[in-house]
């Protein structure tokens, strides 16, 4: 943000609005590529594991989009995220572009040019990584660029304190779900 403020130092306020409306296609792209990239493989990774598991695939299988063998695996992952996203994700958003702090053009490009960076970084290394902890990280960060009172802080430590109840939730509801199973097959 830093780099780019002093990039564009000599423009008009309304040229960098109108240049960054642009840029913000781009980054928005770059940003859902990174997305699908690293949180589809996770998605992708617990059915491979459940089919292993279950000795429906051998675990040396490659998935590919040339074998319908695997490409089911991965175009589910993708379908699903896209419904997921056109549902259910815009409350996120809202959340990320407009609660913890008010972004213009430039800084909503880049944000999202930062969280597609660290996506791929990631992706690449192998390193599943929560795509909504980088956006939020990025939001947060070309924020504090600006001044440090235009961050909500309340808005953006309930979401660190959603984060930090959600897995120990989760393991709840897991072993409530075994028990269950466990009281249903007691010679399992």
């Amino acid at each position: 943000m830093l780099a780019v403020y002093w990039i564009f130092r000599h423009w008009r306020p309304a040229a960098v609005d109108k240049f960054f409306r642009k840029g913000q296609l781009v980054s928005a792209a770059l940003y859902s590529l990174g997305h699908g990239g690293n949180d589809a493989q996770k998605t992708m990774g617990i059915i491979v594991a459940l089919l292993v598991a279950a000795g429906f695939m051998d675990p040396k299988t490659q998935l590919s989009l040339t074998s319908w063998k695997t490409a089911w695996i991965i175009l589910s992952c993708h379908l699903a995220m896209g419904i997921g996203t056109a549902f259910g994700g815009w409350r996120i958003v809202k959340t990320m572009g407009m609660k913890i702090t008010k972004l213009k053009p430039v800084g909503g490009f880049c944000a999202e040019t930062a969280g597609a960076f660290t996506l791929f970084l990631a992706t690449h290394a192998g390193i599943p990584v929560s795509t909504t902890h980088t956006i939020t990280g990025a939001i947060v960060g070309v924020g504090a660029t600006t001044k440090l009172s235009g961050i909500k802080w309340g808005v953006a430590g309930r979401i660190v304190w959603a984060w930090i109840f959600t897995i120990p939730m989760s393991a709840l509801i897991a072993a409530g779900c075994f028990y269950l199973f466990a009281l249903a097959h007691p010679g399992f």
